[in-house]
């Protein structure tokens, strides 16, 4: 029964393991990824531009944004229908006399568009900036809001 399976003896990763065929095909994928993606500026690319936190109560979607660094007054918040659009730029500090140097900081114009999925009421919506995080309140509209019905008996 045994011999059906197709097993080999490797060094790797411990001396003397047994391991299947397609573990080694997995780590040699991984390694070629790996150098691959050695090339590339920063494996930041692939994130988001902001970290977002969606709450939701009956009365309201409370959407809390990490804007760290950026002045509110450079802040574009947008509602169209259910989607909800942050866009903003975070500007390199930089004196006179200084060299660029190494920085892990992001720079840039950034956009996050989010999909609500709630009928909202747009004349409705707060947006206050605290400590590096915009919150944003939108009142959902009258029909999303949960209601209790009375039930009649006979």
């Amino acid at each position: 029964m045994l011999s059906l399976i197709p097993w080999k003896r490797t060094t790797t990763p411990a001396e003397g393991t047994w391991l299947f065929p397609l573990d080694s095909a997995r780590a040699e994928m991984n390694q070629l990824m790996n150098r691959w993606l050695e090339g590339l500026p920063s494996a930041g690319l692939l994130e988001d531009p902001i970290r977002i936190d969606v709450r939701e109560t009956a009365e309201a979607l409370v959407v809390r944004a990490e804007v760290p660094g950026i002045d509110p007054k450079e802040l574009e918040i947008q509602l169209v229908g259910d989607l909800l659009s942050i866009a903003g730029e975070k500007k390199e500090e930089r004196t006179d006399g200084e060299r660029p140097g190494y920085s892990e900081r992001r720079y840039g114009a950034f956009r996050r568009t989010l999909r609500l999925g709630a009928p909202l009421d747009a004349e409705q919506v707060r947006a206050e900036h605290r400590n590096g995080v915009v919150t944003i309140t939108l009142a959902k509209s009258e029909s999303a809001r949960p209601r209790r019905i009375q039930v009649q008996g006979a």
